[in-house]
């Protein structure tokens, strides 16, 4: 594909990298440094120039497959999506931006853009799930199923058993998608065994999810509902999951020491949460004079202070603590630490320009693990050349990951069925390097 990028930090570092490989890449910045450093250790083109001006783009193909535009400024990043439009043929155009209003439906069919992505809005509807699953780790939704992706840490006393036999103490409305065992990522077979202290991936539709918790968590009390929580951050992201959590009826106080951002807050959330203005002192999460603390999110946008408050909040008791996770580098230490990870806003947008770029009506993609598993899924509908077929698995493919089909509100092994039947679902469980293969597998005929 002949792709072109608008924005040449740490978004489109890492688009342009991971695109690189199999695409003719074009990267504009008007930062003379964050080009050389693009060109100095990516396989891609640099133009340094300002993406606001028509006279930047001057010499490229004519035909351009893909235009994404993510720098840290709506206005610039809108206004090259229409400068692109009269340089060139653009057949799609993907666009970061920070306010909904112009992720709008009617604004981006007036300005020819076909998918926007708004990331801390999407980083916060993990907390949709992880208030109603409060034993899992982090929850994703699909579109194309009501199944949930839950990680959940296995306890401490839990008895080593195979897979398949797990799955069947649950009547089989589970699949593993993943599992991370000393610091290692893997793909399992059902004849894998799951051991204490495991991170595990699940695929589950909600009820199986309830059941999961008296089988891998700790039991030592009652499960008693999330009633209010604490978050330390009062940025776009802090706000966006507060927004997410008061429509849930949770009681939330969100704590910033930047005077500015809590009064932005405090107008954006109308008076419903508390604001409070406060140097971060971890003293503060459990004071009794408003509530007791049942969730504590730690939102800034430094991780390492997300990893020390989280620590702090763990030493007080609270029970349900999450660090958001800002740099790809620090996900897997959060994990270790045993501490909750939710991705933030720039680490959201660059998984899901991914997401997105490889996905469409009948195929779709998910990241996980910090970006070292993927869930692929393929719908089958009623145009389909799949449709009624036997259920073909290449030997050159059965190696490469775990896969299931969807079939209404049950999860079989692929083995197991017959044939596909419409609204099917393909699931493929596979660590990330193995996508290409896999992808290709799954959406031929399609």
């Amino acid at each position: 594909m002949q792709v072109i990028i608008a924005g040449a930090g740490k978004v489109g570092y890492n688009v342009a990298k991971h695109l690189m490989h199999n695409n003719s890449v074009t990267v504009i910045d008007q930062n003379e440094y964050a080009i050389s450093n693009i060109q100095e250790n990516l396989d891609v083109l640099g133009i340094c120039g300002n993406i606001e001006n028509p006279h930047t783009y001057f010499g490229i193909d004519p035909e351009i497959d893909l235009f994404i535009a993510v720098t840290d400024s709506d206005e610039v990043n809108l206004l090259s999506s229409l400068i692109i439009d009269n340089i060139a043929n653009v057949k799609r155009k993907i666009i970061r931006l920070k306010n909904t209003f112009f992720a709008s439906d009617q604004v981006k069919a007036k300005l020819n853009i076909h998918e926007t992505i708004v990331p801390s809005v999407e980083a916060a509807q993990p907390f949709k799930y992880l208030v109603d699953f409060s034993h899992a780790y982090n929850a994703k939704a699909f579109a194309y199923t009501k199944a949930l992706l839950v990680s959940v840490r296995l306890r401490e006393d839990f008895q080593p058993r195979m897979i398949s036999t797990f799955i069947g103490e649950l009547n089989g409305e589970v699949a593993v998608a993943g599992m991370e065992r000393k610091k290692e990522f893997f793909v399992p077979k059902p004849v894998e065994t799951m051991l204490p202290n495991d991170l595990v991936y699940f695929l589950a539709f909600p009820n199986a999810i309830v059941s999961l918790r008296s089988l891998v968590c700790e039991m030592t009390e009652p499960m008693t509902p999330i009633k209010n929580c604490v978050i330390f951050g009062a940025d776009s992201l802090g706000v966006e999951i507060a927004k997410v959590l008061l429509k849930k009826g949770i009681e939330v106080q969100i704590m910033d020491k930047n005077i500015e951002l809590c009064r932005k807050a405090n107008i954006e959330l109308k008076n419903k949460a508390t604001v409070l203005k406060t140097t971060y002192d971890a003293d503060h999460i459990i004071t009794k004079n408003r509530f007791d603390t049942d969730m504590f999110i730690a939102a800034t946008k430094n991780d390492e202070y997300n990893i020390t408050k989280c620590i702090e909040a763990k030493q007080k008791g609270i029970k349900k603590i999450i660090g958001i996770n800002n740099d790809i580098a620090y996900s897997s230490l959060m994990r270790n630490l045993n501490i909750e990870v939710v991705r933030g806003e720039k680490i959201n947008a660059y998984y899901s320009i991914l997401e997105r770029i490889h996905s469409n009506s009948l195929f779709m993609q998910k990241k996980f693990c910090g970006g070292e598993g993927s869930i692929l899924m393929r719908k089958i509908d009623e145009t389909s050349p799949l449709l009624d077929k036997k259920l073909v698995l290449p030997e050159k493919i059965d190696d490469k990951g775990h896969f299931v089909i969807l079939r209404g509100n049950d999860i079989y092994e692929y083995r197991l069925l017959p044939s596909y039947e419409k609204d099917d679902v393909i699931v493929a469980f596979i660590k990330e390097s193995d996508f290409e293969p896999v992808s290709k597998w799954l959406q031929q005929n399609s």
